[in-house]
């Protein structure tokens, strides 16, 4: 595993320098890092090399893709799945998953076994690495894609095997952010990164074009789903605003005071409004609720936790909107869903709306009105609001390992703006009706 406790140093040494210089500090490290990390010849180097890789394989038969150990990362490298499926309809490829998302990911038809194995939290944990290190020697994989940073390739595969890392990416990234060109969304790198690569030998056998990743919820997810829109009071045609106020860092999560005005302005509206209820920021959601004036507190319910994360991903579904900033849920509403059983038809039809902090939002983001960015995977709009900071910088893209002090990254956000989409949207969506 990488060396936690210098990324741990270097990122608090940004973070200090930013808090005492936040405008000089950001400018200093955008101007800094790219033209390095971005360097055209390293892009070009790498891709080289990752072909080459790609060529000394002499069959793709068996294939074990892992992604990071959180929830996000779960679902959207599933995406690498599907380019290798593409290519290869006849291979066995194998996932593997933190424990707790295997309900999303269970029944995906280009994954042929699924291993829900991680337990950790913000890091992998040794039982994690020990377990991977397992399958991977216990099965001869033609080809191990590591989609983590946090996963060293020397110590978790056997001698000699074959192996892309995602994060060789990163540089890619970087340049498409230099030349304001390409879509940056991990999600659609999971799939172009190994697409790319294998089209440099082979020809897909499957051509349809990637639109993102499914979740397959089970009939019991739904039932939980309807159970909980059943308690909830709602007027006929009302519209459902489901709003998200948890992320794993406060440099991500929505401040109070504006959740508090986004909260207030869809109260006016009189939508119905959902609240989901937090597991790092624990109670914001009673704390939103008790600064409500008591004629608006009646239009919000809270989502329980109680609901399953499976039959929380069905009850996006039901919703008409669903507010998030970067964090597992956003890639939840945004990814496709599918019925296990085939019993139920789901909408697809949720205006996913995207609020960020100090994370790239191209990287992260959904914004149908956007050609940088990706649109969610559902038959209605997309958006992606960016607030305003002095000092955010390419630093921040590590949001787990900074230390800013002060949190800046929501300086300025103009929730009016994004209420007044959302009506609009409502609106256009209920006169297409």
């Amino acid at each position: 595993m990488l060396d936690n406790r210098f990324q741990k140093t270097l990122f608090h040494l940004t973070s200090v320098l930013t808090a005492f210089f936040p405008r000089a500090g950001a400018k200093f490290f955008d101007a800094l890092l790219p033209p390095i990390i971005g360097n055209r010849f390293l892009v070009r180097q790498i891709l080289e090399k990752n072909i080459k890789t790609v060529q000394q394989i002499s069959q793709f038969k068996r294939i074990l893709v892992i992604p990071d150990i959180h929830i996000g990362d779960a679902l959207f490298m599933q995406a690498t799945v599907s380019a290798f499926r593409d290519f290869f309809p006849e291979a066995q490829i194998d996932y593997v998953c933190k424990k707790a998302v295997a309900c999303l990911i269970e029944g995906n038809p280009d994954i042929s076994n699924l291993y829900p194995i991680f337990t950790g939290t913000v890091f992998p944990s040794d039982s994690d690495i020990e377990a991977i290190q397992k399958i991977a020697s216990e099965n001869p994989y033609d080809l191990c894609f590591n989609g983590s940073p946090f996963f060293e390739d020397d110590q978790l595969f056997p001698k000699g095997q074959k192996i892309l890392n995602f994060m060789s990416v990163a540089p890619l990234l970087v340049r498409n952010d230099i030349d304001r060109t390409g879509i940056n969304h991990f999600l659609f790198q999971a799939y172009q990164f190994p697409a790319q690569l294998l089209s440099s030998v082979f020809s897909p056998k499957r051509t349809l074009p990637f639109t993102g990743i499914p979740v397959i919820l089970s009939d019991q997810a739904v039932a939980e789903a309807q159970a909980l829109l059943q308690s909830v009071p709602r007027s006929a045609g009302q519209p459902i605003v489901f709003l998200n106020p948890d992320t794993a860092s406060p440099y991500t999560r929505i401040p109070f005071e504006q959740q508090l005005a986004l909260l207030k302005g869809l109260a006016q509206l009189k939508y119905r409004i959902l609240l989901g209820s937090a597991f790092t920021a624990k109670g914001i959601e009673q704390q939103l609720i008790d600064a409500l004036k008591p004629s608006d507190r009646e239009y919000v319910s809270i989502v329980p936790t109680s609901l399953s994360l499976d039959g929380y991903a069905a009850l996006i579904d039901f919703t008409d909107v669903f507010i998030s900033g970067d964090t597992g849920p956003l890639h939840i509403g945004a990814a496709r869903k599918f019925s296990k059983s085939g019993n139920f038809k789901f909408q697809n039809k949720t205006f996913v709306v995207s609020v960020f902090g100090a994370t790239p939002a191209r990287m992260s983001g959904y914004d149908s009105t956007n050609p940088l960015f990706p649109p969610a995977n559902q038959d209605t709009a997309s958006r992606t609001y960016v607030s305003e900071s002095p000092c955010r910088n390419i630093t921040c893209v590590n949001k787990m390992a900074k230390t800013c002090r002060v949190v800046r990254c929501f300086e300025v956000l103009d929730t009016a703006a994004i209420v007044a989409d959302i009506q609009a949207h409502l609106s256009r969506s209920k006169t297409a009706r």
